[in-house]
């Protein structure tokens, strides 16, 4: 029901068609900078935003970038295409008020993108720029659910927070459809390729699907939401310790005792990053720490 409610319900936003251009221009081989340039600038509001997430401290820029030109140069096209989803990404969240966090949600979005992205450096997976992106579309499903049904979802996280338990275990033991079922969905409804659609509808339990074709990157966003919780915890709407799927280990080729090595790792990327997560892209005049 709440599946075929989601192409119905215009509370649900759908990228814009400046968005909808970036991808596809960053995904052509034979797009040149000033053609993925020409895109961003239509959206002033969108080109600042970018601008100033690509001047935050997680990418470490020996100068300070003022042209869309040298961002795209510079960082990459995918890079630019991922920062303009986070600023949609963002805009979604905050398109409704209702009774959750939005600022806190999107800071889990992208610390666990960031977390994602230095895990698949970290094990010698090739497309961190797909694992980035991956990881802020990861609970995409949150989102549907908060504005369709708002009250329910504040509940959930009520309820998760009560009994100290994640939010995916309420969902199950409540037999509802869940974030993920959902954020798969919605990422099928927003034209999104197969690997995204896997993350969302496996991040929480990768072991539910061992076989998919995606189950490397499954299980890099899985490993980089647990983390994500543990550095900020409820601000996923969950709470109680976080589930690690044992599969994770034999994916990622990791040992229990190399999550210590990564928390540390992870402490330090998270310092280093506090622009991006705790800014967000509300404020014109700059990020906010």
């Amino acid at each position: 029901m709440i599946k075929e409610l989601l192409s119905t319900i215009s509370e649900i936003p759908t990228p814009d068609i400046v968005v909808q251009q970036i991808i596809s221009t960053a995904s052509n081989p034979n797009a040149s900078a000033k053609d993925l340039e020409k895109v961003i600038a239509m959206d002033v509001g969108l080109s600042t935003k970018i601008l100033r997430l690509v001047n935050s401290a997680y990418y470490g820029l020996p100068r300070k970038i003022t042209k869309l030109s040298e961002a795209i140069v510079i960082v990459g096209f995918k890079t630019v295409r991922n920062l303009a989803l986070s600023v949609f990404t963002y805009s979604a969240l905050h398109s409704k008020h209702t009774f959750i966090d939005h600022d806190k949600l999107w800071s889990h979005f992208m610390t666990t993108a960031i977390f994602s992205e230095h895990i698949a450096k970290r094990i010698g997976f090739m497309n961190r720029e797909e694992v980035f992106l991956a990881g802020m579309m990861h609970d995409v499903g949150k989102i549907a659910l908060d504005l369709v049904f708002p009250v329910y979802t504040y509940e959930l996280s009520k309820l998760s927070q009560e009994k100290q338990t994640p939010f995916f275990l309420i969902e199950y033991k409540c037999r509802v459809e869940d974030h993920m079922e959902l954020g798969g969905e919605l990422l099928k409804l927003w034209k999104f390729p197969d690997e995204y659609v896997s993350v969302a509808q496996y991040h929480e339990k990768p072991s539910l699907n061992p076989d998919s074709p995606y189950i490397e990157m499954i299980c890099i966003v899985h490993l980089a939401n647990v983390f994500s919780n543990i550095f900020m915890p409820g601000y996923s709407l969950s709470y109680g310790s976080p589930y690690l799927d044992p599969l994770t280990f034999n994916v990622l080729g990791m040992k229990p005792g190399d999550l210590k090595v990564m928390f540390h790792e992870l402490e330090r990327v998270f310092e280093r990053s506090r622009d991006m997560i705790y800014g967000g892209v509300q404020d014109e005049a700059g990020i906010q720490a």
